[in-house]
């Protein structure tokens, strides 16, 4: 029986040794380090796993494999405006081991782009980029160019495996990894840089189907619209990268709506970049907020109203822009050489108001050289987990007020965009905590009658790797508010209709190769009990073809409520794109 105990407890402390050193390493800590030509990734374990770090191209991304480990936290995402990151995304895989891809803003050295793999005695393993690089041809990344990436599973003969047995002393330097995937410029290979050398050329062609569940208000609309997009993106560098050419010319042809079918110039711009300074001259698309509801604060660029009804499509907007980069922040200087009109559905076209707003009839307030000049200026800083933007814009509004007209028997016969002299001063804030987003945007505006206020805010939790599964569930809540109500036909803005409200929504990130994604969501008006339900999807198809998915429901709507005009106007609306 002593034997059998004895060999009992034996089994057992071999058991709970064996499940100790089993157990997950685990990712304390994830930070980044900017200095000079070079840019640090630091982690921070419980201790060290074993890893792969290889670099991916087109677009550029840098690929940390960590086996046998998992984060303690959810993963922070770099500063804004960070010199040479974008974005980190990671995923579980495997059950077992976790992946962290970082998006990169900067061109690496080719020849050697990983400088150095360094583990610490206190746990810390140190990537260390290179950027001291020839005119190398990698484009750059852009936020825009996020959702065509693929992650792609590399050769073990193409990455970098450490060998943990050795001393930290003996860890060598990473040999140069290939640049996968990687694809050559036009006028590339000559050795020579030339006005007709190193342009690129990338983009996307679409075809969208916008369907109606139900029949418009108005005989001549239609439940069923077919459309095409094309939109090119030209890109060069040169000097060294310190200059750069952008051309984005954007064309959608739309069966039935007119309006709809148009041309623009999205960007067509030059950039000069240094250390401390840049400047952009040309067509330019600027984002301005953090929250998910609605973006009171960004001004800059027009709506593309008739593209999209969430205000997320924009117009290329002529500027001159400077910014100035120091450690006190950023500091944006714009002057707004044109003034664009809002887009707005044709007479066939849905999701219009009745009778439908007559774009040839704008008014303005000012004319002249006041109409189309407007000046902003935004200074923007990261400090610790606060993100903050403090912003000033004066000119002539984006968003237009909308004028009734009358016939002599009191029967509404036209609407009339009317376009403000305004000036508005702004604040954006986000704060980072762990799994939490604080997000705030609020504005105060002049010139449209008494003095507006209007804000949003609110926050969001991520659950982490759900149930193990890889999956990551954001829940989303925040609050609309502006001060001008329901007053008359201005409330058929966008601010205005959200004026007292609450979204609610669930973000699913499944960190899958395909990169797919699904928002949902509600949005309640408290005051008329009016209830907007959406659904956005989105997965990639192979290397070059993505999958969209929208879905919006309009309920509850009372004839006092100004959206009542749209209460027919549920539909879905599908698209599919070819990335070259």
């Amino acid at each position: 029986m002593n034997y059998f105990r004895s060999g009992l407890l034996v089994a057992n402390l071999l058991f709970l040794t064996r499940a100790v050193y089993a157990q997950k390493a685990e990712i304390l800590d994830f930070s980044f380090d900017e200095g000079g030509e070079t840019s640090q990734c630091i982690l921070s374990f419980s201790s060290i796993p074993e890893y792969n770090v290889f670099i991916l191209d087109n677009p550029p991304r840098l690929v940390i494999d960590l086996f046998d480990a998992k984060p303690a936290n959810t993963p922070i995402q770099p500063p804004t405006k960070h010199p040479a990151f974008i974005r980190l995304r990671y995923s579980q895989r495997n059950k077992t081991d976790f992946r962290l891809v970082l998006d990169l803003n900067k061109p690496v050295n080719q020849d050697n782009p990983v400088t150095d793999v360094n583990q610490s005695e206190n746990g810390m393993l140190i990537v260390q980029l290179n950027y001291q690089a020839q005119n190398t041809n990698i484009e750059p990344l852009t936020h825009k160019m996020l959702l065509p990436l693929k992650i792609i599973d590399t050769p073990s003969t193409s990455n970098v495996k450490m060998d943990l047995t050795r001393s930290s002393d003996e860890i060598y330097k990473a040999e140069p990894v290939p640049i996968l995937a990687s694809k050559t410029p036009l006028g590339a290979g000559d050795g020579t840089d030339t006005l007709f050398s190193n342009w690129e050329i990338s983009g996307y062609v679409g075809a969208e189907n916008l369907g109606f569940f139900n029949d418009g208000t108005d005989s001549r609309q239609h439940n069923n619209y077919v459309s095409g997009v094309i939109q090119p993106e030209i890109y060069r560098r040169w000097d060294n990268d310190k200059q750069s050419f952008t051309f984005v010319p954007f064309y959608r042809y739309s069966q039935h709506d007119n309006r709809r079918t148009h041309f623009d110039i999205r960007e067509l711009t030059w950039e000069k970049a240094t250390d401390r300074w840049e400047l952009r001259v040309g067509f330019h698309k600027v984002f301005w907020g953090v929250t998910e509801g609605i973006h009171l604060v960004d001004i800059i660029n027009q709506t593309d109203f008739v593209e999209n009804t969430d205000g997320e499509d924009k117009l290329g907007q002529p500027m001159i822009n400077f910014a100035w980069v120091n450690d006190l922040g950023t500091l944006d200087l714009f002057f707004l050489t044109g003034f664009r009109e809002r887009t707005f559905p044709g007479i066939e076209g849905r999701l219009r108001t009745d009778p439908m707003i007559d774009m040839g009839e704008a008014q303005f307030e000012r004319h002249g050289a006041e109409k189309h000049l407007a000046y902003a200026a935004r200074w923007s800083q990261s400090i610790g987990d606060w993100d903050i933007g403090l912003a000033h814009f004066h000119g002539t509004a984006r968003q237009p007020t909308i004028v009734p007209t009358f016939d002599t028997q009191g029967e509404l016969t036209q609407l009339i965009p009317y376009y403000d002299y305004i000036d508005q001063t702004s604040l954006d804030v986000q704060v980072t905590q762990g799994s939490w987003l604080w997000k705030l945007e609020s504005l105060v505006r002049l010139g449209q009658g008494s003095a507006i206020f209007a804000a949003t805010g609110g926050v969001e939790y991520t659950f982490f790797d759900l149930f193990e599964s890889g999956l990551d569930l954001g829940v989303v809540v925040e609050y609309m508010y502006d001060s001008r109500g329901y007053n008359n036909m201005t409330a058929l803005t966008q601010q205005t209709i959200f004026q007292d409200d609450i979204l609610t929504a669930l973000r699913f990130g499944f960190n899958d190769v395909q990169d797919s994604q699904i928002l949902a969501g509600v949005i309640f008006d408290r005051t008329h009990n009016t209830k907007l339900f959406s659904v956005e999807a989105s997965r990639r198809i192979g290397d070059n073809w993505k999958a969209e998915l929208e879905l919006r429901l309009f309920n509850g709507i009372p004839a006092s409520d100004p959206v009542f005009m749209f209460k027919d106007d549920d539909h879905i609306r599908a698209q599919l794109s070819y990335y070259f």
